[in-house]
């Protein structure tokens, strides 16, 4: 039995034989299947189905058939059956075996092609004793043909989706394999940079200027680890193991547990669930501007930074607002050209005082007109794609969900082609108990 055959595919021959027998009178019908040949060679046919089902094995059921059929089903090129709707004939008289020696039987067979869309599937015969195939009968006989040959092809491309499936699964697996042999690689001078931050730190004495420098460097370094650990949770989102992909069952995670993880993945939180709580802005912008003007400084940039010290809470999640801020301050010095300036500011955005606004401003480049309108999709870089500076067109798209998830709102203005260059992000918070 071709082992391509599913079990589902063998119920629908198996009713559909049942027909021939119950309401037809066949006395033995039997569906053929192709299988390819190694080394591309003829398809030949096998057997996958006999009824009536009586013990009879497979041998004994082609000596029973006519050696017309049975040539044509082992030998013959099936591509000379698709000329002809169908091969009708009567056997050669047998013996009886419930009768005595000079009893005989005639038996008239029809023989079906079983193709769909031009594919050759395989070949339907069907034998009755004593009384020859009528026309209706054998219009009857198509119809039960052509609807085999339908479920075959939909199963042949069942099976081959399952394989498709599966090779991607392994594929899949192959990649987590490399990821995480990465990610173990990554961890080992994490660590060591971390080590040396702290040992700066204690080096350094009490008030130096490099002492903000050192501690950037242990935070970053954290930071990093908490990234990576994302990282690997959002690798194994579904995880699939070898057992799972050389196993006939296909893994598919539940639809809800699908949608949490990937969810949290996409956001890159540490929390699966997403919080909005009371937050402290200068404890999430403070570290960073550090950072900013440790790399302003290196790039030659002037980085300006007017944060008020009385700031209301804003609603946000901590951990969310430090990722869209670390984005847009980290465009703003990545694609200003050495000489130019980089501003943070901070302050109400209204007098009704139910928003804080921060504005990131940088004397850069600029963002043409037509690329505006795309920002914040994922993996857009528009014409900065064709620049030597690197990305991948994340950063923004995923700053602006994270503002979306907090309820707040952002927004980009750049002016056009011969004003002043550069461009502003501004981000509105919602306040605390604001209106």
């Amino acid at each position: 039995m071709p082992t391509a055959a599913s079990t589902e595919f063998i119920a629908l021959c198996r009713a559909q034989l049942r027909l021939l027998a119950e309401g037809l009178g066949a006395s033995l019908s039997v569906v053929y299947m192709t299988e390819e040949l190694e080394g591309g060679g003829e398809s030949k046919l096998l057997p996958v189905v006999v009824y009536p089902e009586t013990g009879v094995v497979w041998s004994e059921v082609m000596n029973q058939i006519s050696d017309r059929s049975s040539n044509l089903a082992s030998n013959q090129s099936l591509r000379q059956l698709i000329g002809n709707d169908a091969q009708v004939g009567t056997l050669a008289p047998q013996k009886s075996p419930d009768q005595g020696a000079d009893s005989q039987i005639k038996r008239h067979q029809i023989l079906l092609p079983l193709v769909s869309d031009g594919t050759i599937l395989g070949l339907l015969v069907t034998t009755r004793e004593t009384q020859p195939w009528n026309s209706a009968e054998h219009t009857e006989i198509q119809h039960i043909a052509q609807t085999i040959s339908l479920a075959g092809i939909l199963d042949r491309r069942r099976n081959w989706l399952a394989r498709e499936l599966r090779q991607q699964q392994k594929l899949q697996l192959q990649q987590q394999d490399l990821l995480h042999n990465l990610l173990h690689q990554l961890r080992n001078p994490l660590t060591a940079i971390r080590t040396f931050g702290k040992l700066l730190i204690k080096r350094l004495q009490p008030g130096d200027p490099n002492q903000s420098v050192a501690n950037s460097i242990v935070r970053e370094s954290d930071r990093l680890q908490e990234l990576l650990k994302h990282l690997e949770s959002a690798i194994d989102i579904p995880l699939i193991t070898e057992a799972k992909v050389n196993s006939d069952t296909l893994p598919i995670l539940p639809a809800s547990q699908d949608e949490t993880q990937l969810h949290s993945a996409n956001l890159l939180l540490p929390d699966a669930a997403f919080r909005i709580e009371s937050c402290q802005l200068t404890d999430v912008l403070d570290p960073l501007i550090t950072s900013a003007e440790a790399i302003a400084q290196d790039r030659n940039l002037s980085f300006y930074a007017h944060i008020p010290r009385d700031l209301p809470l804003v609603q946000a999640h901590p951990a969310a607002l430090r990722e869209v801020l670390s984005n847009l301050i980290d465009n703003a010095l990545k694609y200003t050209p050495a000489g130019g300036e980089v501003d943070v500011d901070v302050e109400l955005a209204d007098a009704g005082q139910s928003n804080l606004q921060i504005c990131i401003r940088d004397t850069g480049m600029g963002i043409p007109p037509q690329d505006l309108a795309k920002l914040f999709t994922r993996r857009y870089r528009g014409v900065q794609a064709q620049g030597s500076i690197a990305g991948t067109g994340l950063g923004l798209a995923i700053a602006k969900e994270l503002v979306t998830h907090m309820n707040g709102k952002i927004e980009v203005t750049s002016p056009p082609p011969g004003e002043d260059r550069g461009t502003e992000f501004m981000l509105l918070l919602q306040l605390v108990n604001g209106e």
